[in-house]
């Protein structure tokens, strides 16, 4: 299903970005006695939008922020702007003349790179992400949600039981699945991408499980000329991710 529990985030800049956003914010926690222009705004901006503020103790912000910085200043965030669905319903209700483009992540558990995937496959047009409910990093860590720059409100990200199930789920309904591998001669560049298309991303150290990569239509790898073995998953995904709209933009 879509992940819709509480969320928070933590520091200036992305509290501020969710607030004039007009993401779902029910309250702002404030660091009782701290004074800082750009909290007093924060504070302002809250007001104005009838949102609760909160003075609370530096302690409180602390164990919210969850080891991010928070600078004085956490936004607990409502559900997701996106209805919940169960995965079946979501597949069923989308528009397939428009040819949706799919992030899928297999065991990408650092935070900050799901949040930043989770960002590059809102800027890019994407119609969802789907990640497995284990092997995942937790989607209501202020850190994804710092990573994610507010896209996690704009954005389905679904969460499925067996991501290989959930593969063959989509092809059943149209999509052909690509999995982004490094060991294939295949070159991603050497693809069709413009149709009704899901990316697999796995993580940076153990790849696309085995199930998953056997369940891909096809693999194909990012051609890298220099020495580095592996791109960082969240840098792969945007590589992935844009050529695929540059072709789609083309056609």
């Amino acid at each position: 299903m879509a992940d819709h529990g509480v969320r928070t985030l933590a520091g200036i800049h992305a509290v501020r970005h969710a607030l004039e956003a007009g993401e779902p914010v029910d309250n702002l926690l404030v660091e009782k006695g701290k004074q800082h222009p750009r909290l007093n705004e924060l504070v302002h901006l809250a007001k104005k939008a009838k949102i609760r503020v909160s003075f609370v103790p530096k302690e409180q912000l602390q164990r919210r922020a969850a080891g991010v910085p928070h600078q004085g200043v956490v936004a607990e965030l409502a559900a997701a702007g996106v209805p919940a669905k169960s995965f079946d319903q979501w597949l069923e209700s989308l528009d397939m003349s428009e040819a949706p483009l799919l992030l899928l992540l297999d065991q990408v558990t650092d935070p900050h790179n799901l949040g930043a995937c989770v960002r590059t496959a809102e800027a890019a047009g994407c119609a969802a992400v789907i990640i497995p409910k284990d092997r995942a990093a937790d989607l209501h860590s202020p850190v994804v949600a710092k990573s994610a720059c507010g896209a996690l409100s704009r954005l389905p990200v679904m969460r499925v039981t067996n991501l290989s199930r959930a593969i063959q789920a989509l092809q059943k309904h149209g999509f052909w699945v690509v999995g982004l591998a490094g060991e294939t001669e295949r070159m991603l560049y050497d693809l069709k991408l413009t149709g009704a298309q899901a990316l697999v991303m796995g993580s940076e150290g153990e790849g696309l499980r085995r199930l998953v990569r056997e369940s891909c239509d096809e693999l194909a790898a990012i051609p890298m000329p220099g020495s580095v073995e592996s791109l960082n998953v969240s840098v792969a995904t945007g590589v992935a991710l844009f050529e695929a709209v540059r072709q789609r933009r083309a056609g």
